[in-house]
C-alpha cells in the first residue's frame, strides 16, 4: 500500500519502513518446555542427596542437551541482537527527524514573528492613513 501524508513531497525526508510491528516476541513450546526442563536441572543440582554414580553416564546424554541449549541461547541471542540494531537504527533515524523538525519549528516560529511584526507596522501605517484623512474632511 501507498500513504501520503502531509504536504512534503519535495523527497526532502527519508523514505522509511517501520517493522516495529513485526518484532514480537512469541514463546514456542519447544522453549517453554526447555525452559521447564533447565528449571528441573537447575532445582535438581542444588540438592543434597546427589551421588557419584548419578553423575556419570547421565553427563554424556547431558551434554548433547546442553548443546543444544547453547545453540538455542544463541539463536536468541542473535535474533535479540539483530532486534536490538534495528531499533537503534530507528532511533537514530527519529532523532534526525527530531531535530529536523525542530529547526523548522523555529524557521517557522520567526516567519510567524516576522509577519506579526509587519502586521503591526502595516496596521500603524493604516491608522496614520486614517487619522490623515480625518484631518482632511
Amino acid at each position: 500500500s501507498f500513504c501520503l501524508k502531509g504536504e512534503g513531497l519535495d523527497g526532502s525526508f527519508p523514505a522509511v519502513i517501520d517493522y516495529t510491528p513485526y518484532l514480537k516476541f512469541t514463546q514456542s513450546s519447544d522453549s517453554i518446555s526447555s525452559d521447564e526442563e533447565e528449571l528441573r536441572t537447575l532445582g535438581s543440582s542444588g540438592s543434597e542427596g546427589s551421588t557419584p554414580e548419578n553423575i556419570g553416564p547421565p553427563f554424556i546424554t547431558d551434554e548433547n542437551s546442553w548443546y543444544n541449549k547453547c545453540k538455542r541461547v544463541e539463536q536468541k541471542y542473535r535474533l535479540a541482537l539483530e532486534q536490538k540494531g534495528y531499533l537503534e537504527e530507528l532511533v537514530r533515524l527519529r532523532e534526525n527527524q527530531l531535530s529536523e523538525s525542530v529547526s523548522q519549528n523555529k524557521l517557522l516560529l520567526q516567519r510567524i514573528e516576522d509577519m506579526d511584526l509587519a502586521h503591526k507596522m502595516e496596521k500603524e501605517q493604516l491608522e496614520y492613513i486614517i487619522v490623515e484623512l480625518q484631518d482632511q474632511l
